[in-house]
Parts: C-alpha cells; sequence; structure tokens
C-alpha cells in the first residue's frame, strides 16, 4: 500500500493486539482472500522490541510496573481504591500473566454459547497453534516440591489427562474438588518468551499492517438502515496530531482492547441504543499469604520465579443456580531480593492510605515513581535481613489466593468511564476469603517450607497484615477488606455476547456484533463473564470462536 497511512481504507481494523486479537488474527488470516489490508492498532510498544517482556529476567523487572503495565482506574461502590490494571503492550495480558488453562467446556458452553464438544475441539486447535511440550519434562525442583506439598493436603496430582494429550495445556475439571494443575509456561529453556499470542500470528504477512504507539481516541459512525455504521477510527499516534483510518465499504472493526474496549464504547451507548455495555464486570479478589523459607537442599531455577503449578479448590455457595466458586493459588519462590521486587506493587496497597490511592491511581506517572520508590525500600529491607541472618542463604516462597467476587460491577457514565467493582458487598466474599486461608492456605504453605525468621515475620506483618497463625486471619480479612484492594489484574466482562453482544445463535457470522451496529465487532476478554480460573486462555479462545464463527473454515 502506497501513500499515507491516513489516506489508505482496509477491510479489517484490529484495535488492540493482545491475547483475543492475537487468536482472532491467528484464525482469520489462515482463511481470509489474499487480497485483504487488515490493520492492527496497539497502544503500547512492539513486542519484539521490548525488553522487558521477552526475556523471563528482564519481565521479573518489569512485571506489574513501567510503560508496559497501566492501571484501570478501580473503586468499591464507597471510593475504595482497588489496586487493579492490565499490560498496554504488543501480546497483551500474557506479557504480565502467563498462566495458561482453560476454563471448562461446561462453563464456556454456558457463558458463550455452543456445546461443549464444540470447545473440547476449538480448545485442541488453539493448542496446537502454541506448540507446547509436556511441562513435566522441565519439572524444577521447586515445582515438584510444590505438587508433593499439594498432594499432602489432599489435592489431586496433575492429571495427564486434564490436558490435550497432544499441546499439555490443561482445562478446569468440575469434578474434581480439589486440583494441582502443571501447564507449560510461555518461556523456553533460556528464558524466551516464544509461546505467547505473538508468537502464532504471521507478523510479515503482506496483507497485515501494525501501528504500535498509536491510541486509538474515538469511533466515528453514520446511520445506516441496520444500525450505526462505524466508518472511521480516530488515533494518535506517539503525541503526533490526531488522524484517522478508513474502513472499505463493507469493512469491519474489531475490537480487542480488553479493559479499554468498553470505555470506547461507553460513549456511544445511547447512539447504539445498547445499555448493557459496561455492566457486568469484575475481576479476581487476589490475597497474598505470607512469604515461607523452603527446604535449603532445593536446586533453585529462574523458571521457579512464577511456578508453573497452579492449584484449584471448588467452593460451594448458598446460591446453587450460580457456577461453582473456584479458589486459586499462584505460586512464586526466589530469593527475597527477586521475590519481594517481583511483588513489590503489591505493597502499594498495604502502605498507602486510601486518599492517597485515589489519587496515585489516577495518575500514571506518580504511580511508578512510588512503584520504584517501595522498590528500593525493598532493597533496604532485603539488605537489613541479611546482617540480621548472616551466613543464611534462604530461599523463600509464598502464594496468592484469588477467586471471584460474588457481584459483578460496572463502567461508569464518568469522564475516565472509572470502574466500580462490587468487591465485599457480599459476605460472600469475607467468608470465602477467611475459610480458604483457614482450612488450605496456612497448612499449604507450612508444608512447602518452615515460617521465615520472626524479623522477616515482624516486617511482613508490619506492612501487611498477612497471617501466619489461625488466630490473625478475621484481622487480616478486615484490613484488606477496607483498605488493601488488590486484584489478580484480570478484568473481564462490560460486553457480554448474548447481552451487549449478539450470541451468533441466529447467524454465527454475526458472534460478537455490538448490538445496535453494523460492523463493530468484539473479541476480547470483556465478551464474557470473569473466568474462575486465571483466564489468558479463556481470552484467546474468545477470539479464536469469535474468528471461527465470522470466517468459518469452508469459506475460503
Amino acid at each position: 500500500m502506497e501513500g499515507k497511512p491516513s489516506d489508505w481504507e482496509y477491510d479489517l481494523i484490529i484495535v488492540g493486539s493482545g491475547n483475543g486479537a492475537c487468536a482472532f488474527l491467528s484464525h482469520y488470516l489462515e482463511h481470509a482472500a489474499d487480497d485483504v489490508h487488515v490493520l492492527v492498532l496497539e497502544k503500547g510498544q512492539d513486542f519484539f522490541f521490548t525488553g522487558d517482556i521477552t526475556h523471563q529476567n528482564e519481565w521479573t523487572k518489569s512485571y506489574s510496573n513501567g510503560p508496559i503495565y497501566k492501571l484501570h482506574n478501580a473503586r468499591t461502590p464507597n471510593g475504595t481504591p482497588i489496586l487493579s490494571g492490565g499490560a498496554c503492550t504488543m501480546g497483551g495480558g500474557s506479557s504480565i500473566n502467563y498462566t495458561m488453562i482453560h476454563e471448562s467446556s461446561k462453563w464456556l458452553a454456558k457463558h458463550l454459547g455452543k456445546n461443549e464438544s464444540y470447545w473440547d475441539c476449538l480448545k485442541k486447535e488453539l493448542n496446537k497453534r502454541f506448540e507446547r511440550g509436556p511441562p513435566s519434562k522441565v519439572e524444577t525442583d521447586v515445582t515438584s516440591h510444590i505438587i508433593n506439598a499439594g498432594k499432602c493436603q489432599k489435592f489431586d496430582a496433575p492429571n495427564p489427562e486434564l490436558a490435550d494429550p497432544f499441546f499439555n495445556i490443561p482445562s478446569q475439571n468440575d469434578d474434581t474438588e480439589k486440583q494441582l494443575f502443571l501447564f507449560p509456561t510461555q518461556f523456553n529453556q533460556f528464558g524466551q518468551r516464544t509461546n505467547s499470542g505473538v508468537s502464532i500470528v504471521n507478523w510479515n504477512d503482506p496483507r497485515l499492517c501494525l501501528e504500535t504507539l498509536t491510541e486509538v481516541k474515538d469511533l466515528d459512525f453514520t446511520q445506516s438502515d441496520d444500525g450505526m455504521q462505524c466508518v472511521s477510527v480516530q488515533v494518535q499516534a506517539n503525541g503526533k496530531s490526531p488522524e484517522r483510518r478508513i474502513l472499505k465499504s463493507g469493512g469491519k472493526v474489531i475490537l480487542c482492547a480488553g479493559a479499554a474496549t468498553p470505555r470506547m464504547l461507553m460513549p456511544h451507548r445511547a447512539t447504539l441504543n445498547n445499555d448493557a455495555i459496561g455492566m457486568q464486570v469484575n475481576d479476581h479478589i487476589a490475597l497474598p499469604l505470607g512469604i515461607y523459607c523452603l527446604p535449603s537442599k532445593l536446586a533453585l531455577s529462574p523458571k521457579d520465579i512464577y511456578g508453573p503449578v497452579f492449584a484449584t479448590k471448588k467452593y460451594e455457595t448458598s446460591h446453587t443456580e450460580e457456577d461453582a466458586l473456584i479458589v486459586s493459588f499462584d505460586f512464586f519462590t526466589g530469593k527475597l531480593d527477586k521475590l519481594l521486587y517481583l511483588t513489590s506493587h503489591l505493597f502499594l496497597a498495604f502502605l498507602l492510605p486510601n486518599a492517597v490511592k485515589r489519587i496515585v491511581w489516577e495518575c500514571p506517572r506518580l504511580f511508578s515513581l512510588i512503584s520504584h520508590v517501595v522498590r528500593i525500600l525493598v532493597t533496604i529491607i532485603n539488605f537489613l535481613i541479611g546482617l540480621l541472618t548472616p551466613g543464611k542463604d534462604l530461599i523463600f516462597t509464598t502464594a496468592i489466593v484469588k477467586y471471584n467476587a460474588a457481584k459483578e460491577g460496572q463502567y461508569e457514565e464518568t469522564k475516565d468511564h472509572r470502574i466500580t467493582l462490587r468487591w465485599f458487598e457480599s459476605d460472600q466474599d469475607k467468608k470465602v476469603a477467611r475459610s480458604i486461608i483457614e482450612e488450605e492456605g496456612l497448612a499449604l504453605m507450612e508444608r512447602l517450607g518452615k515460617r521465615p525468621p520472626l524479623i522477616v515475620q515482624c516486617l511482613y506483618r508490619l506492612f501487611t497484615k498477612v497471617p501466619y497463625f489461625p488466630h490473625q486471619i478475621k484481622s487480616y480479612i478486615e484490613h484488606y477488606s477496607k483498605g488493601s484492594l488488590l486484584s489478580q489484574q484480570h478484568m473481564a466482562g462490560g460486553c457480554l455476547i448474548g447481552r451487549a453482544l449478539d450470541d451468533g445463535e441466529k447467524d454465527g457470522t454475526l458472534t460478537g456484533k455490538v448490538k445496535g451496529s453494523r460492523n463493530l465487532y468484539v473479541a476480547d476478554l470483556s465478551a464474557v463473564s470473569l473466568p474462575r480460573v486465571s483466564p489468558s486462555m479463556t481470552a484467546y479462545l474468545v477470539g479464536y470462536h469469535v474468528a471461527n464463527q465470522m470466517y468459518p473454515p469452508a469459506q475460503k
């Protein structure tokens, strides 16, 4: 294509290049005509020139910080700020979270339509594109130790039958009460990120044009006989003057911008006559547990900083019509400096008063500055602990408990479309937190290792109130629920299929189409309720599903 980008016309404009976009493109480019022109607009940096995410060591340093991480400005209805954010880079959420596990096909069928067999087949197709080997072949000493501790706590061992027999990405099993999962990570044996969503797209395809550091400012509509038609997209590239990217006649816009998708659509709710936009949004409540000392005999690997083990427990609620609540455990291991450095952004939720957090959450530069100050504080604390525990080369482990809040929230009709999450409005949220820490959390951590030296416990509890004993649990939950709210960076919902979007039951090619529009679609995690387990693979599936329905393979 010759001339300036503002003069070109496109068959397809995709906003965002995260999980949903990568899966959508992976299918679409395989089945589209040879003469189509596709534009991908990404607000963040180019994956191939971003050392922060392409190597595991750099990812550890930049996790939830720097230019690749943006806060959502989320609060509870009473104004309590919630530390919740997401990736802003090519590759999207998988760039800061690489847990690879599918939701159950039963859950997907309920929330996205189709039957369980359809989702079983779609998972196999998608898994094949990632080309991941059996995770057990690269199992480390620490991984084996976590699995053995889980088995002692009556969690079922990782079951090869729960993963695709050829491509090794597991699925949540609704028939088990307590289950351990071993999943493949996106990093190879050299620590290079080679198997994320970016790897399943041919970015050198001549039909594809990628613009990074380009923010979508608005969508332009005209009235048509069968709904509002999006004709162009307003963009601003890296501080330059605003421009438009224009659709060809018959072209489509696919929104794959995660939490930014509902925000783009909120100003057009009335125009589209679609009040379901911005509703039913949620994120996982994330509760850090204490840090414990691993046995000194274990050999530490760089892969252990974010362990490839995922534990789930089914928690039955009193609401029988709802999905069974799944509580999950993520595991982190390393020397104290690396471990605290990785999770240092979590301390912002505990250290700052709510009044300060409300300001910081709305000011990215201030958030980044304070994050760096916290990391300096972490370095000083680590130095002092080293002086107080001479000759001890300690390896620490910790875990985060996460689960879905009982009540869903919404995007507000404010200038910034702030997100309200209704955490702890229901007594169920506190009940689950207390129960799971008392029944599983403390016991599981003590099977993993010993409590740290008293000085470490005291310093950790001083800042976080995290419990090491049962009698400390209640005060921790009270402290957390009133002023230390922390999400797992998994914002979902806001444009649900079947409510804000067409479910494709009458015409599969309309799957994901925004109701009230003629040519505007959504193919990311905002199209579905928050999954019960880590949602990266669900986000891929949503994008792949929408593409599979819009452009069936037989049409090539």
